[in-house]
């Protein structure tokens, strides 16, 4: 008879490899917005420098090299040190250019509280809304981010708890 202790850790070992066949094989089977999707996650949720790695994992070519070229101070700021509220984001758009490159646009609504030892009501801070277009390239098999092509980003600034300016 098998203890308790060997089957738990039997059935363990069987989940951890199952597991990591199942997330290799989906590593290959993301769609260019996947990746995309991934890399905002990852970006936007970042608390250790160790998360540069996996940002690493979903890039190539001049966003890797910028990414690899940054020093940690800018890092922290861009991704860590930020004091931003995530309203919404959202893959808009997909521009298939050739089988192997495609052009991805999402959009990202935020807040910016400023430093986080003010304590700020967030309905009182602007609304930043902002669209980028990335480059995704097939590279060995996996899409991978290559480029930011374009950004357009808009702010609305409240005025009073009801009213909002926005620009034009």
């Amino acid at each position: 008879m098998i203890s308790k202790n060997v089957f738990v850790n039997m059935m363990g070992f069987v989940f951890l490899i199952g597991c990591s066949r199942m997330c290799e094989t989906s590593r290959e089977d993301f769609t260019p917005e996947e990746v995309v999707e991934a890399y905002l996650n990852i970006s936007l949720n970042m608390s250790s420098l160790d998360e540069k790695e996996a940002l690493l994992l979903l890039t190539t070519g001049n966003l890797k090299t910028a990414l690899q070229q940054a020093s940690d101070e800018t890092l922290m700021s861009a991704f860590i040190k930020k004091n931003l509220l995530l309203e919404s984001y959202a893959v808009i758009e997909r521009r298939d250019r050739t089988p192997r490159e495609t052009e991805v646009t999402f959009e990202i609504a935020f807040r910016n509280l400023g430093p986080k030892k003010n304590k700020v009501d967030p309905k009182k801070t602007p609304l930043v809304t902002t669209e980028n277009t990335v480059s995704v390239r097939k590279e060995e098999g996996i899409w991978l981010i290559h480029d930011v092509l374009g950004k357009k980003t808009n702010i609305d600034f409240p005025i009073s708890a009801e009213e909002t300016i926005t620009p034009k």
